[in-house]
């Protein structure tokens, strides 16, 4: 089952974008895709399974060998088949461990520095997103999509979900250089999910009306929504936290924030104990995937990306001026209270 989208297509639902939302002005709507987070996920958990696992169990192995070869000299019978078995054990741990955790992290920190988000261009009216190193776009007027189901594995739990799925067009590579014959037969797909409160059509639904709001008048009749998840995205394109961040966002107490929902709150009271267990390796874990995302200062992939970034607002931007019984704030409320000016549709500050 799936729905075809195109510019004309409209719903009858309101318009909600809730954690998919980026950054959002006057003219760019920057919007995270379904690759750019599984990249971010991923990036993440190659070196928590790396702390987690693989490093203390190569300590343990090391500490256990080291006690058997004091033992070993210390009765003349030097090294025994098991302490070479052992070694050999502890180099395979040590290749297998970096290749999964900091090799599987740099493969995906690699891939995410090489994409963009979903970049909607109001002035421009052209959709657009940088995969690989290559730019794919559509023009706005002929946008052509789609809302589809797509099942996903999250470990061995079998999801289901509806993305929207938009066709763009390759159009140029990053470096300068032409399109090779292959790449022009290329067919870009920009996805995102709907809404986590609506695992349906109807999330996707919702979604799809906030962006043509936004691509046909503007944002001044939307909302911006709070953060109410894990900041995988938070001020940058980085899709990262900081050390520091990480620090003070997974220690369990008090088990909830200030504007946090009450069933969040709820949820992460629960889970405090397991919170509390993991909380060296996770902070470590962000730490390292932040030092990562961040290694080489990579730059942003488009101009229109800077141009996104000026007087953009963000759902953290959002959350730190909410309370905690609202979810939404007006556009033109947020950029009143962030920036002390609204803008008129032509984008003229008044």
């Amino acid at each position: 089952m799936q729905t075809k989208l195109s510019r004309n297509t409209r719903f009858d639902q309101p318009k909600r974008i809730e954690h998919k939302l980026q950054t959002i002005n006057d003219n760019y709507l920057q919007v995270r895709s379904f690759a750019g987070d599984a990249h971010a996920i991923y990036g993440f958990a190659g070196w928590f399974g790396f702390l987690l696992i693989f490093l203390p169990l190569d300590i343990y192995i090391l500490i256990d060998l080291s006690k058997e070869t004091l033992e070993s000299f210390g009765k003349g019978t030097g090294i025994t088949e098991h302490i070479r078995f052992g070694l050999l054990l502890m180099s395979a741990i040590i290749v297998f461990g970096i290749a999964m955790g900091p090799g599987f992290s740099y493969w995906n920190a690699w891939m995410l520095k090489r994409e963009s988000p979903i970049i909607f261009d109001r002035k421009n009216q052209v959709v657009r997103k940088v995969v690989s190193g290559l730019v794919f776009e559509s023009p706005w007027n002929n946008i052509k999509g789609r809302i589809k189901n797509m099942t996903t594995l999250s470990g061995a739990v079998v999801m289901n979900d509806a993305i929207i799925e938009l066709d763009l067009k390759p159009v140029r590579n990053l470096n300068g250089k032409p399109l090779t014959s292959q790449q022009k037969k290329l067919k870009g797909k920009a996805m995102m999910e709907g809404l986590l409160s609506d695992t349906t059509y109807d999330g996707c639904e919702k979604v799809w009306e906030y962006l043509c709001e936004f691509m046909e008048n503007g944002p001044e009749g939307l909302d911006v929504p709070k953060r109410l998840y894990y900041p995988l995205s938070s001020k940058t394109t980085r899709t990262s936290i900081s050390f520091r961040e990480a620090v003070s966002y997974h220690w369990p107490f008090p088990p909830y924030r200030q504007n946090e929902p009450m069933t969040l709150q709820v949820i992460k009271t629960i889970l405090v104990p397991v919170r509390l267990a993991f909380y060296i390796p996770n902070v470590l874990a962000d730490g390292c995937w932040h030092w990562m995302m961040n290694w080489g200062k990579p730059k942003m992939l488009l101009p229109e990306q800077e141009k996104a970034t000026q007087n953009a607002i963000t759902p953290d931007m959002v959350f730190n001026i909410l309370g905690k019984d609202k979810e939404f704030m007006p556009y033109l409320e947020a950029k009143e209270k962030l920036y002390g000016a609204i803008s008129n549709k032509s984008g003229v500050l008044i």
